[in-house]
């Protein structure tokens, strides 16, 4: 499959989020983790665990912040709420699709891949005066850095390496500014690639139009 259909239909995926309903939401969180760990069960994994603060965040607040039904009897004086819980449930399953979604893509494409799919996805941008290829190019050396900054066991940000950190950003500006040639291989989209972009557009063009009738 071409590297913008896959990035065309993550981007429908995360807009289309907000147009299901608790149960399809559910259902759809629990196919993307699945599918998340079946091809990248690993790397996800690692996502999974990196990220478990944060998902215990987003319930907590949106537990206690979000007015209903106090959950009884509560040991403290400040109680979550029923409304509360099932809001946060539903944020962390959205950020589950997304992450999960994010790891199915990353691990099916190669990098050159994704720069390939950045570049369809940005080139109507051409006509308000954005210079596609240099911005393709410089995020692909970027990420170039990144990788190997990760490769590094031995890396670790905090607060006692700024002066690390500022060297760090001076090295990768000025690896921008080396000349480097990049080539991009421009595959054309074939038939199943358009067939696929026609589903998902009417896919997206079909839950915001139930959106819309909903509220109306």
């Amino acid at each position: 499959m071409h590297p913008f259909v896959k990035i065309f239909g993550f981007i429908v995926l995360l807009i289309s989020m907000s147009y299901l309903t608790q149960f399809y939401l559910i259902a759809l969180c629990v196919f993307s983790c699945t599918v998340a760990f079946g091809v990248s069960g690993k790397n996800f994994s690692r996502v999974m665990l990196r990220m478990r603060w944060l998902f215990l965040s987003i319930l907590i607040v949106y537990a206690l912040t979000t007015p209903g039904e106090y959950v009884q009897p509560f040991p403290f004086d400040t109680a979550p709420t029923y409304e509360g819980l099932e809001s946060g449930l539903l944020q962390v399953a959205k950020l589950l699709i997304a992450l999960a979604s994010l790891s199915v893509l990353f691990a099916t494409s190669s990098q050159a891949q994704l720069m390939l799919g950045l570049y369809y996805l940005l080139l109507p941008l051409r006509w308000l005066g954005l210079n596609v290829e240099r911005f393709t190019a410089r995020l692909l050396l970027t990420l170039d850095y990144v990788e190997v900054l990760a490769l590094d066991k031995h890396f670790k940000i905090n607060f006692q390496q700024f002066d690390n950190l500022h060297k760090m950003t001076n090295s990768v500006t000025q690896e921008l500014l080396v000349p480097k040639q990049i080539e991009l291989d421009l595959t054309p989209f074939n038939k199943r690639d358009k067939l696929a972009m026609c589903m998902i557009a009417g896919c997206m063009l079909g839950l915001v139009l139930f959106g819309l009738k909903a509220i109306i």
